[in-house]
């Protein structure tokens, strides 16, 4: 995939992703770098790691649950405020002063590390992040959803209003808390597990007690989205850049998984069954070419990388009609086409500018005019489409082996 896109001419970065639904075990995306993307990149300029949101990672941040805040809880009346910027405004705080809560249903165990009895996990991030729910698959053991409003409200969450104290109050409760979120002197505003309520002076100590140590309650443990500016997984010190991409190709490594339920298996040399190793792999030809585009053009028009574009060079016949023109076309067409050069020519009647014009904006690698002037001695203008101003005149016997090399055939 690297080899195709880099001979596509395009500047793009392999990223890790998400295997999401299909599964796997690796997953990378192969974005096309252009400030119209429509995903965001995360990148170390330090290490080059780089991955999408939903999967990138995030360096070692402090956290404490110690220290007392000074600060009484108060609960505070908080109806019709839909959103934390709402009711962090009516509270007269920022939201990154306030916890948010989001709870997870649990759907079944991912790995030996989780404990047995949990029914619900709830992520706690700080109110300006979001929850990653990959992360929280990652950091808990468990495959979960998002759980079903009706159903936890039977089981006792005020949604909306959670706040991480009901990991006392509920049976079956594993919270997990995000680093930036995991500061005990830090008097935060919360939900106050009461609808149309919160409280404020949340202090991790005072309110969660003992069960702040105990893992099979709480964890502390990346589970949110990274952000440009948060610190690199990869590189101590450095820090994540955002930039903007699009996607362009993705590949998942399966492994065995679908082959070992399919009973999928080969003999291998010794005449013993093997599961058959799977890989999935796609890349968006329209794409790729759109992507291009955005990336390769000037105020004039595309400027399209050789391997890709729709031809490789364009004649202009100044003069449609006249002999001497279209015969020395017929031939350089001719030539062209059998040294492997697809040819497009614009014989069109129209004026040499409205031509000249035209060939910026299709943007072919490499124009040649035929003109009155240049046939005459013997030439032809060549220009090539990055390159500013006029052509210049070469031989008509040097033009193939010219394309051929400013091709890179």
């Amino acid at each position: 995939y690297v080899n195709v896109f880099t001979r596509c001419g395009l500047d793009f970065t392999v990223v890790e992703a998400e295997s999401g639904p299909i599964g796997g075990s690796a997953s990378h995306e192969f974005m096309v770098n252009a400030p119209t993307g429509e995903d965001t990149i995360l990148v170390c300029p330090k290490s080059g790691y780089a991955a999408n949101v939903e999967k990138c990672e995030i360096g070692e941040r402090p956290s404490s649950f110690d220290g007392a805040g000074a600060q009484p809880l108060t609960q505070v009346h908080t109806p019709d405020l839909p959103g934390i910027d709402v009711v962090a405004e009516h509270l007269k705080i920022t939201p990154a002063q306030m916890l948010k809560t989001i709870v997870f249903e649990v759907t079944g165990d991912l790995t030996a590390r989780a404990a047995p009895g949990h029914e619900w996990v709830l992520a706690v991030v700080r109110g300006d992040h979001d929850v990653n729910e990959g992360k929280v698959k990652a950091a808990g053991g468990y495959a979960v959803k998002l759980a079903d409003e009706k159903k936890a409200r039977a089981a006792g969450f005020h949604i909306g209003y959670v706040s991480p104290r009901v990991v006392n109050a509920i049976p079956g409760v594993l919270l997990l808390v995000d680093p930036d979120a995991a500061h005990g002197a830090t008097a935060w505003a919360t939900g106050a597990d009461q609808k149309d309520y919160h409280v404020t002076g949340f202090n991790w100590s005072r309110e969660l007690g003992a069960a702040l140590h105990d893992a099979a309650k709480v964890k502390v443990a990346d589970v949110r989205n990274a952000l440009a500016g948060d610190p690199s997984p990869r590189a101590p010190g450095a820090t994540l850049e955002a930039r903007r991409g699009i996607e362009v190709g993705h590949i998942f490594k399966l492994g065995t998984k679908y082959s070992d339920a399919m009973g999928f298996a080969i003999l291998d040399a010794n005449q013993k069954k093997q599961a058959v190793i799977m890989g999935c792999y796609g890349i968006g030809v329209s794409r790729t070419l759109a992507a291009s585009v955005e990336q390769n053009h000037d105020d004039n028009g595309i400027l399209w990388p050789a391997p890709i574009a729709p031809y490789h060079v364009q004649i202009v016949v100044m003069k449609p009609g006249d002999t001497a023109q279209e015969a020395a076309c017929s031939t350089l067409a001719k030539s062209l086409s059998d040294a492997g050069i697809d040819v497009l020519i614009d014989d069109r009647d129209e004026r040499p500018g409205v031509k000249f014009k035209d060939a910026d904006l299709v943007g072919l690698p490499i124009r040649i005019t035929l003109g009155d002037k240049a046939l005459a001695s013997g030439g032809v203008e060549y220009k090539l489409r990055k390159d500013a101003g006029k052509g210049e005149v070469i031989p008509h016997d040097a033009v193939v082996q010219r394309c051929l090399v400013d091709l890179g055939a």
